[in-house]
C-alpha cells in the first residue's frame, strides 16, 4: 500500500483468466484482505489511480510486475487495527455462516457490492 501500487497478473500459471482483474478501473474502492497464519482480515482501503494497465508496476523489495494498478496516494487508508474476517460472518455474501469463506475469496480480486463495502467500513469504524 506504501508503495501506491499493486501489480497483477492478467493470468494464472496455467493460463487461465485472472476473475475481475481487467474490469478494475480509475476510482474504484478496493478493500486490502490478508489471509495468513496468524489469521484473515482486511488491512485497510484505498482508492484505484489507474485502471487495470501494462505500465510496469515495481516494487523494490518483492518482484517486479508487468501489469497492475495504480493507487491515490490520499486515498491509502491502513487500518491501524485491522478488521478480523470473522467480524464479518453472516454479515455479508463473502464470509457465510457456517461456511468455509477461504473458498470465497481465493484468487487476487473479488466484486464486492457498495453495500457490502458499507458493511466492512461499518464494522471497522465500530472497532
Amino acid at each position: 500500500m506504501q508503495d501506491r501500487c499493486w501489480g497483477l497478473k492478467e493470468r494464472t500459471e496455467t493460463g487461465k483468466r485472472t476473475a475481475n482483474v481487467s474490469s478494475l478501473q480509475e476510482g474504484d474502492k478496493v478493500l486490502f484482505y490478508y489471509a495468513g497464519k496468524d489469521g484473515h482480515c482486511i488491512l485497510g482501503t484505498c482508492v484505484l489511480a489507474s485502471g487495470f494497465t501494462e505500465a510496469k508496476i515495481i516494487h523494490e523489495e518483492y518482484s517486479d510486475w508487468e501489469k497492475g494498478v495504480r493507487l491515490k496516494k490520499e486515498s491509502i487508508e491502513k487500518w491501524r487495527t485491522p478488521l478480523s474476517i470473522e467480524r464479518l460472518r453472516g454479515k455479508v455474501s463473502f464470509v457465510p455462516i457456517g461456511k468455509n469463506y477461504g473458498s470465497y475469496l481465493q484468487g487476487s480480486v473479488k466484486k464486492v457490492d457498495r453495500n457490502e463495502y458499507d458493511i466492512v467500513i461499518r464494522e471497522h469504524n465500530i472497532s
